[in-house]
């Protein structure tokens, strides 16, 4: 009995290009309220490339330039035109269907709220993908290894074990992707951004720029005989 090989992928700044999206939004939401290219720049800022609470960045965000809408608010209209700057992105879009055609299973990890299915559609990315795993629809987030766990069950995957080659977490965040991935048992590509590796307790497996090039990098593995389907 063979089992094909899984690759579980983050979602923002992974698979989509989440630092683009945000900036644009919060383009289109300085200049809804008068906020200018100051706005702008504290909209980056407290975003904290998407970790901060989204509570925590409206209170900030209100209390800096005296806006009267309430933080829920503020919060509701971000849930309705954040997803909608999202785009495609063909490069991506191409290296999951060679990586789906050459006998891989590919799962979505990711944290945040069920509207992260609102970005994968946004950005053509919902039929490329074999199952989707969302810490707040879940219950736990990562850097748990039950989340990685609950993937690798959908995919029919069993439990992780890097060791074997076929199971793989790739993703751009060193705690919450290559820490939690390790945790599971699984093989790990950190997505670099241009950014230097800082954690002392742990390594990825592997770096790469993008998630194209971790796909290049998956599929100089191999594939298991009797894996491959057309698609």
């Amino acid at each position: 009995m063979h089992v094909c090989p899984v690759a579980l992928f983050d979602l923002d700044n992974t698979l989509v290009d989440r630092q683009g999206a945000f900036r644009a939004w919060a383009g289109s939401f300085a200049e809804a309220h008068g906020l200018g290219r100051t706005g702008l720049a504290f909209l980056c800022q407290v975003d904290d490339d998407g970790f901060a609470p989204r509570e925590r960045v409206f209170e900030a965000v209100r209390r800096r330039f005296g806006l009267a809408a309430r933080v829920d608010q503020l919060m509701a209209e971000y849930r309705v035109s954040y997803p909608d700057c999202f785009r495609p992105e063909p490069a991506v879009q191409a290296a999951l269907v060679r990586l789906r055609g050459a006998g891989w299973r590919i799962g979505l990890v990711t944290n945040g709220p069920p509207t992260q299915r609102e970005k994968l559609e946004r950005a053509g990315l919902a039929g490329l993908v074999d199952e989707v795993c969302i810490s707040e629809e879940l219950g736990v987030a990562k850097p748990d290894r039950r989340i990685f766990e609950e993937a690798l069950r959908r995919l029919g995957a069993g439990t992780g074990d890097g060791g074997d080659g076929w199971r793989w977490m790739v993703g751009d965040a060193p705690v919450p992707d290559i820490g939690g991935g390790r945790g599971a048992g699984l093989g790990t590509v950190w997505v670099h951004r241009g950014r230097a590796w800082e954690e002392p307790g742990f390594r990825p497996d592997a770096v790469v720029e993008s998630c194209v090039g971790a796909v290049d990098l998956l599929l100089s593995v191999g594939t298991p005989t009797g894996c491959r389907r057309s698609y």
